[in-house]
């Protein structure tokens, strides 16, 4: 970074833009020019995400990634039945969690994700409103009670989700479309993540 240079600094609600004045080999001095506060959200919902784990753990990272910079709060990863990934590995957990700190700050959010990568469903589902993007014809922006302020959407993985997923879901869910295509696990995360925000938040 250069004298004069624009950088922002920031937390939850709050971002400062700062010009830089000086620096030196520990340090960077610079004046505020512009505060600017988050705007409060439309709906009080948190949405989150839990993932059937890819078969590979870069199409994780660019889930991760592209979730991130949408502003996807929470994310979860769990092996689904068909899932070849089944075991957490930290270093690559560890991985993911500084390509989303860098998502983050090259999209200027103000949120670290939550990501987790849970083997058991239940410990997902606890306490939330159950929606599945399924092969339906459901509307997602009818399906919505106004009483809910968490929702849990499950995304499958390739070719869909069997009957023993839908059982450890329990029998209380909702279904909502993506589409009539088979689409590949990680883009329909990224579809999945791009209308909840345009639909909830907006």
């Amino acid at each position: 970074m250069k004298i004069w240079d624009i950088i922002f600094v920031q937390k939850e609600h709050i971002r400062h833009k700062i010009q830089i004045d000086s620096r030196d080999n520990q340090n960077i001095f610079g004046t505020i020019i512009e505060t600017i506060e988050s705007e409060s959200e439309a709906k009080d919902i948190t949405c989150s995400l839990a993932i059937a784990m890819p078969n590979k753990w870069d199409k994780a990272e660019l889930i991760v990634q592209k979730l991130s910079e949408i502003w996807i709060k929470k994310i979860y990863f769990r092996p689904s039945e068909r899932s070849i990934i089944r075991k957490r590995n930290e270093k690559k957990i560890e991985r993911i969690n500084k390509i989303a700190k860098e998502a983050v700050e090259q999209s200027r959010w103000r949120f670290l994700p939550e990501i987790k990568f849970e083997k058991d469903i239940s410990n997902i589902i606890k306490w939330k409103n159950v929606i599945v993007f399924d092969k339906t014809d459901s509307d997602m922006g009818k399906i919505i009670e106004n009483n809910w302020k968490e929702l849990l959407w499950i995304i499958w993985p390739e070719w869909w989700l069997t009957n023993n997923d839908y059982i450890n879901f329990w029998d209380k869910i909702k279904t909502a479309s993506l589409g009539d295509t088979v689409l590949r696990t990680e883009t329909a995360s990224i579809i999945a993540a791009w209308l909840l925000q345009n639909h909830y938040f907006n």
